[in-house]
């Protein structure tokens, strides 16, 4: 258990020796809410996941950051409200992040690789959905074209154009894919308007959380990117790595439980003019999540085994030696 997602109502957490224990809590109306687990090893977390009505001490909390395990908070409409970091001993990368991220040939040549992984991608998912559901995929000839346009993009405002381009043609196929009680009507956010989006969006924002907390563990500050501008209160590194991995595990993860009903419209609720899911919802897709991220599968990009989440953090690593050396970086494709 990489990440430890501690949602319940009312649960208390807190550190003891060397692990996280659980005290049962009793739900509204003296419902019992009993976690599967009564306590985790702390040597099985890399990072913690609170959501809204659970009880962290300060203590515990510092605990945690003792031992380098950052902890994610999460509001109450399920976006993260931020993160409790240990302190960070990489100032050296930093600057080189910071050196590179306003070199604009450094940039342009990051940016060209991460869209074309993107595009790429988006293909193959499009192609594997429908070989299962033995339909004709006729795209692909046009998202090659997409991807012989972004190797000769000149600028970033170009690629963005290219990337807006594939991602329309994708989500329209994309589409396609679900079933009628739950149908994807199109990309739409902030707030998302049907219940697809509403779990795509949630999702995206955990994956970047992650990545983030992968980004704060090698010495990088999330928001400083290659691709996406720097803005403040934007992790833009964060949302530059996880353009390879949108399709493949959000998307991938997010058609897969409505498409077999693990999720249907009951797990949702309409919220200020837009949707979420409920709170009993949020830890289904987080136990769905932890177990797409650890996964293991071979990679034929790397010729052995690994998981998406290893991925990930390699993905971290490998940019944080890009920046120090100038050196490449292979984004991820999928099989």
């Amino acid at each position: 258990m990489p990440t430890a997602y501690l949602t319940s109502l009312g649960l208390k957490v807190s550190v003891t020796s060397e692990r996280l224990e659980l005290t049962v809590a009793h739900g509204r109306g003296g419902e019992e809410v009993l976690p599967k687990r009564r306590w985790i090893p702390l040597i099985d977390v890399d990072s913690v996941v609170v959501d809204s009505g659970v009880s962290l001490s300060t203590r515990s909390l510092s605990q945690l950051l003792r031992r380098d395990i950052p902890v994610l908070f999460l509001t109450h409409g399920h976006f993260p409200a931020g993160m409790a970091l240990p302190i960070s001993r990489s100032v050296r990368a930093k600057a080189d992040q910071l050196d590179r991220s306003r070199d604009r040939e450094f940039r342009l040549k990051l940016s060209r690789r991460i869209v074309d992984a993107k595009v790429f991608n988006q293909k193959r998912m499009l192609q594997r959905l429908s070989a299962n559901r033995k339909w004709e995929f006729s795209a692909a000839s046009w998202f090659d074209y997409i991807r012989r346009q972004v190797a000769e993009a000149a600028s970033l405002d170009t690629l963005r154009g290219l990337e807006g381009a594939a991602a329309g043609r994708y989500f329209e196929i994309f589409g396609t894919f679900f079933p009628e009680e739950i149908p994807f009507p199109g990309r739409n956010r902030r707030p998302p308007r049907d219940p697809a989006n509403a779990l795509l969006s949630f999702g995206y924002t955990l994956l970047i959380s992650e990545i983030s907390l992968h980004l704060h563990a090698c010495g990088l500050e999330p928001g400083w990117g290659f691709y996406h501008e720097a803005e403040d209160g934007r992790p833009a590194l964060s949302l530059d790595l996880i353009e390879p991995f949108r399709a493949p595990v959000i998307d991938a993860l997010c058609l897969d439980l409505i498409g077999h009903r693990q999720m249907t419209v009951d797990d949702f609720k309409e919220v200020d003019g837009g949707v979420m899911l409920k709170r009993t919802s949020r830890r289904k897709f987080f136990a769905a999540l932890e177990r797409r991220l650890e996964r293991e599968f071979f990679s034929e990009q790397l010729k052995h085994r690994t998981t998406l989440r290893q991925r990930i953090k390699n993905h971290c690593l490998a940019m944080k030696k890009a920046f120090q050396e100038g050196s490449e970086w292979e984004p991820f494709l999928m099989n």
